[in-house]
């Protein structure tokens, strides 16, 4: 995940981490002056295994004796254990009791508040079969995502938003850590008839609540004619084989080499998430390659962004469909959103502050403990 990745990275330059993930040997990154590396090997078990569990799918997928024994080891002597991601939130209760109340502290880093993404998913499921797994799953997550941030010293939150939704289930110190930034930047940008007629949904559809939100969406525009009065792309990795032939007046290109160059012959990019919290990162792409975005209301609260005015907002994928022609034509207003945008955001996604403020939270702690 780049969240993860470049947070450590930024956080290397204020302390020394190390860094015990998922991999083989081959798969080792160079070690950075102060960020090395081990790799521990681990062959997935089945999915529909997760189910006599008492771990949620993506938790269970992750669970590793081999793992939990080497976080101890590596434990004994750090200041702060960071236990990245739901996947591995099942080790939080385990490596208390292995190092006990005065052992380094232990703090969840939460990409989501994974128990109301989870139910906006039920939500939106159309098969029954499926609903009823996805229910299961999410009161399990939800019972391990508490779990884990009430046996923690401290949590890092996503967005403020999902800081108070934690503070809802436990009282311990948390710090927001949103993503940033480290990619480049166009300088300027004009929008004009001269644009090809082009808009495009951004970003990968791997994940089964990703591909739900692309299917939503597919369905809106084209039940709109959206694919008859402009060009609709989709861009990003992900099997497109089953949405090509239900939806085939659409562009499916998978992975572009240079998506830069590719972003200036788009109008506007859709952020279309009904489903799924936290910070879409690829919403920065957007800003710093200064393509406007057409969001649908609250996919992306905790970017600090106005309704409006940084980007058009909708109040839900039909919405978007019908203000689609419209906006198409509207240069003026695209090219206000997009510098809006840009410059509201380019002091604000810097990934060194963030290394900096998660070491500050870890000083904090620490103090208040001694």
């Amino acid at each position: 995940m780049d969240y993860s990745r470049y947070l450590l990275e930024s956080l290397s330059h204020s302390t020394p981490v190390h860094v015990l993930a998922f991999g083989k040997p081959s798969d080792l990154p160079p070690d950075a002056p102060r960020l090395s590396w081990t790799l521990i090997d681990h062959d997935e078990p089945s999915r529909l295994a997760s189910v006599l569990s008492h771990l949620p799918n993506v938790a269970y997928r992750h669970k590793s004796s081999a793992y939990l024994q080497a976080a101890i080891t590596a434990s004994r002597e750090v200041d702060a254990i960071f236990v990245d991601f739901i996947g591995l939130f099942g080790l939080v209760a385990p490596l208390r009791e292995a190092l006990g109340e005065n052992g380094p502290l232990i703090i969840p880093v939460n990409h989501n508040f994974e128990h109301d993404v989870r139910r906006q998913m039920v939500l939106a499921e159309r098969s029954l079969g499926m609903r009823a797994a996805l229910t299961y799953d999410t009161w399990k997550a939800g019972n391990l995502e508490r779990a884990a941030n009430r046996i923690a010293d401290g949590l890092v939150a996503n967005t403020d938003a999902d800081a108070r939704a934690f503070a809802r289930v436990t009282a311990k110190p948390s710090v927001t850590i949103s993503p940033a930034y480290n990619g480049p930047r166009l300088a300027a940008r004009v929008i004009d008839a001269q644009t090809p007629r082009r808009i495009c949904v951004l970003g990968n559809h791997e994940a089964h609540h990703k591909r739900m939100v692309l299917d939503q969406t597919l369905t809106a525009l084209a039940a709109h004619g959206i694919e008859r009065t402009c060009d609709v792309d989709v861009v990003g990795a992900g099997d497109n084989s089953e949405f090509q032939a239900r939806f085939p007046g659409f562009n499916f290109y998978g992975y572009v080499d240079d998506i830069e160059a590719y972003l200036q012959t788009v109008r506007f990019g859709l952020i279309p998430d009904e489903i799924g919290g936290g910070f879409k990162v690829r919403a920065l792409t957007h800003v710093f390659q200064r393509l406007p975005m057409l969001a649908v209301r609250h996919a992306v609260q905790g970017m600090g962004l106005t309704a409006n005015v940084h980007y058009a907002e909708a109040e839900n994928l039909d919405e978007m469909s019908t203000a689609i022609p419209e906006l198409l034509n509207d240069f003026a207003r695209l090219n206000r959103l997009q510098n809006a945008a840009y410059d509201h955001c380019d002091d604000i996604y810097d990934w060194e502050n963030r290394g900096r403020s998660l070491d500050l939270f870890v000083r904090t702690l620490l103090a208040d403990r001694a």
